[in-house]
């Protein structure tokens, strides 16, 4: 088998050296890309003078007729190649003879690459970035469905205050959100012409590299032929983006693994996106959110690993770079696996309302108390100082806020009023807040109608029925319908 570099040498090369430095197993996914590639530098030539019209042309019309046998038929993108830019070139020399030979006139394999890889990030972020509007709108539907359910929220792993089921869930939109976003600016990293680089130095045939920009949908060129051979950062942005992505699913898995776990159950998990054991018939395991949760290692190795491959590298293009595609492939694969199996544990999962109402009851009220104290005038570190000697107390005795009666509060101290029992309670705790980005219904609801429109903005518009919102403002109001 020959090579795109063979010329240079007397013998073949040795067989073991070869297979270990071939990439064709895996980057053939790039073979729409190559021969894209391929088609516009083709016309790019022939503009140039470089290839007669009617050599452009045939070759032309062979690439295109290559793509769709690939697009139709995955199956055919193989053989004994060194990599997919051997493969097309031996198939469209097989067709056409010298003329295609002098497709390769002016390029390199080093652009060639690059190209590649910066056409295929263009290709497939959008459709990474439409499986994250999916779990972002199992999540906004979860959201919607829970109205004015109530649970309790968490720091250092201990309950803290009240919130909005709905709240909790948003707390997990907002970063895929900003996921959304870094793909966004890795495709846009990704969005400059490497052709014309050569391999290093630039090209010696006058090619409007403009006009090859136009066509293959770059918004501009690469500012320098040496810096572009050996430019990897747009895929380490890509892998960061994916990377960030992985870590927040798999908090999102944490957080539902706790929360369906037999301590809180204040959800279920779908029996057909749970697991049970080989030996105890009780169990009820979340195996897909543990697997996201593991797998997002890969996605941080990953990333790690090209940056460890490109951090000691000298100018110029290096077979070290051969480590790009690996890690791209994998870490597009393992979020998107990932994606679908979240959004499916997501819509499968049942609320049980009284149960985490319950669990969002009780002592968590203590910073509503001593807010009901500065209303009266009391500073507030020494409300803090009442109620914390108040919660000792109710905690060494095993009761809470809802058993004391009023001679009790007032022991506490003489600013509590008879309406504290109707402050301290995890409805009024909601309502209270004030804030944009907090629990209150107000708010929630806001910021779901903001969600939505968002989703709107990517999926294209429509009417959006949120029914959910109604029952908000139960406690505070708002409309249960809108359309965007």
């Amino acid at each position: 088998m020959s090579t795109l570099w063979s010329g240079r040498f007397d013998a073949a090369p040795d067989a073991a050296a070869f297979e270990f430095g071939a990439s064709f197993r895996f980057d053939r996914r790039l073979f729409e890309d190559d021969v894209t590639g391929s088609i516009a530098w083709a016309r790019a030539l022939a503009n140039a003078g470089v290839l007669a019209a009617e050599e452009g042309r045939d070759i032309e019309q062979v690439l295109m007729e290559l793509r769709e046998r690939g697009r139709s038929d995955p199956a055919f993108v193989d053989g004994p190649d060194e990599d997919v830019h051997t493969f097309v070139e031996r198939l469209l020399v097989e067709r056409l003879g010298d003329a295609g030979r002098r497709l390769h006139t002016g390029r390199s394999r080093n652009e060639q690459v690059s190209l590649d890889l910066r056409l295929y990030l263009r290709r497939r972020i959008p459709v990474l970035q439409r499986a994250i509007v999916a779990v972002v709108g199992a999540i906004v539907s979860q959201a919607e469905a829970a109205g004015t359910a109530l649970m309790p929220s968490f720091t250092h792993f201990r309950p803290a205050q009240p919130v909005l089921v709905a709240h909790f869930f948003l707390s997990h939109a907002a970063p895929l959100r900003r996921d959304h976003a870094r793909l966004t600016r890795a495709r846009e990293e990704a969005d400059a012409l490497p052709l014309g680089s050569g391999a290093i130095a630039g090209t010696a045939y006058a090619v409007d590299v403009d006009a090859l920009a136009r066509d293959l949908g770059f918004s501009g060129v690469v500012s320098n032929s040496i810096d572009a051979s050996s430019d990897r950062d747009f895929a380490v942005t890509f892998l960061y983006a994916c990377a960030m992505a992985m870590v927040h699913l798999s908090r999102l898995a944490e957080d539902l693994i706790i929360f369906c776990g037999d301590e809180h159950r204040f959800f279920e998990l779908s029996d057909a996106l749970s697991t049970g054991s080989s030996m105890m018939p009780q169990k009820k395991n979340p195996d897909p959110l543990e697997l996201v949760r593991g797998r997002s290692g890969r996605t941080i190795g990953h990333l790690v690993g090209l940056l460890t491959t490109i951090k000691g590298l000298p100018s110029g293009y290096n077979k070290d770079l051969q480590e790009d595609k690996e890690a791209v492939f994998g870490a597009e694969d393992t979020l998107a696996g990932c994606l679908a199996s979240v959004q499916s544990v997501v819509e499968g999962l049942t609320l049980n309302r009284d149960r985490a109402a319950a669990a969002a009851s009780g002592l968590l009220l203590a910073t509503d108390v001593a807010d009901y104290l500065v209303g009266r005038g009391m500073p507030f570190r020494r409300a803090h100082e009442v109620v914390a000697a108040l919660v000792r107390k109710l905690a060494a005795e095993g009761r809470d806020f809802e058993a004391l009666s009023l001679d009790d509060w007032r022991a506490a101290s003489p600013l509590f009023d008879s309406d504290i029992v109707a402050r301290v309670t995890p409805a009024a705790s909601v309502a209270a807040k004030a804030t944009p980005q907090s629990t209150a219904p107000l708010a929630v609801e806001a910021r779901l109608e903001e969600v939505r429109r968002w989703l709107t903005r990517q999926l294209g518009a429509g009417c959006w029925v949120l029914g959910a919102l109604g029952a908000l403002g139960a406690l505070g109001g708002g409309c249960a319908r809108y359309c965007v």
